[in-house]
């Protein structure tokens, strides 16, 4: 398989927020010497070899915190067959925003004071098994943060164009804070983020949990928003409450009783494109967690 290249092409001029509209990011802290942060994960500091990361998957790519709590993102990188992308550098951006609000405007980098406030914890380098832990500062209720990720050569996030197209999300919030979500709930989308051949099919899957297991009959807005490349156009990533059809087009689904859907989207016919899919997914006229962007990128 030939070398994945990096996620998004340089200039790519959108950014997708999680739960609120297209807003291309203002500003992102300056690089700055090693913080009182440390690894959350051991791995091996001698990483003098460049695995070719073809797949990044996590164990929650949208999840809902209460209020005061921290929240633990568990990220695994492999290269072709699978095996473990053990050893790569691993790069954190964090964009906060509101809940439901207008979109990221601001993208803080692991290792830069600024980045300080949001990370508690984070791996800079991948374990033996290919994986990378984040876990994001306690936040007060109706506050959400984006966060990107760069393993290795994977990038979901351009930093010369300060934009995104593979996004996790965290929401705080608490049983009576309005607008909100059930706390505890969470949706994971497989894979998060995957290199592949022009033109060629991937399947997407997607659960919906809740504290009590499986949510049965959730309504899945699946939303792939073109193929972005350094000649893109700012599109709207904006969506209802409820998952219902966005302006950009999409298909609802329906969870089965394991909380699952499957997706197939088709890669961009040209090389070095990124192709984000929105993800919203909601229980009886409510949010299940926040709108998260899976990305499919061609080598």
């Amino acid at each position: 398989m030939n070398k994945t290249l990096i996620l998004l092409a340089a200039g790519l001029s959108v950014a997708i927020a999680g739960c609120g509209t297209t807003q291309a990011a203002k500003s992102m802290s300056s690089p700055a010497s090693k913080t009182r942060h440390s690894s959350s994960m051991s791995a091996s500091q001698s990483h003098t070899t460049r695995a070719t990361v073809e797949e990044i998957s996590s164990n929650k790519t949208a999840q809902v915190i209460e209020a005061g709590q921290s929240a633990t993102f568990v990220l695994k990188a492999t290269t072709s067959g699978q095996r473990p992308a053990a050893g790569q550098p691993v790069t954190f951006y964090i964009g906060p925003m509101v809940p439901l609000g207008h979109g990221v405007t601001n993208w803080y980098k692991s290792g830069t004071p600024q980045a300080a406030g949001f990370i508690k914890s984070y791996s800079k380098v991948t374990n033996s098994q290919g994986q990378a832990m984040i876990t994001l500062s306690p936040q007060p209720t109706k506050h959400m943060e984006m966060v990107a990720v760069k393993i290795g050569n994977f990038n979901t996030f351009n930093s010369s164009a300060m934009t995104g197209a593979g996004l996790l999300d965290a929401w705080w919030t608490t049983p009576s804070t309005s607008p909100m979500a059930p706390v505890g709930d969470y949706v994971q989308v497989s894979p998060f983020a995957q290199a592949a051949k022009a033109g060629q099919k991937q399947v997407l899957t997607i659960t919906a949990m809740s504290p009590n297991g499986p949510i049965s009959g959730a309504s899945v807005d699946v939303i792939p928003k073109g193929s972005l490349s350094s000649s893109s156009s700012s599109m709207s990533s904006s969506s209802g409450m409820n998952g219902s059809m966005s302006s950009q087009g999409g298909k609802i689904l329906k969870t089965n009783s394991s909380g699952r859907v499957t997706y197939t989207v088709t890669a961009s016919a040209q090389s070095m494109a990124s192709l984000p899919v929105r993800i919203v997914v909601s229980n009886h006229m409510e949010r299940v967690a926040g709108g998260m962007n899976a990305d499919i990128m061609t080598h």
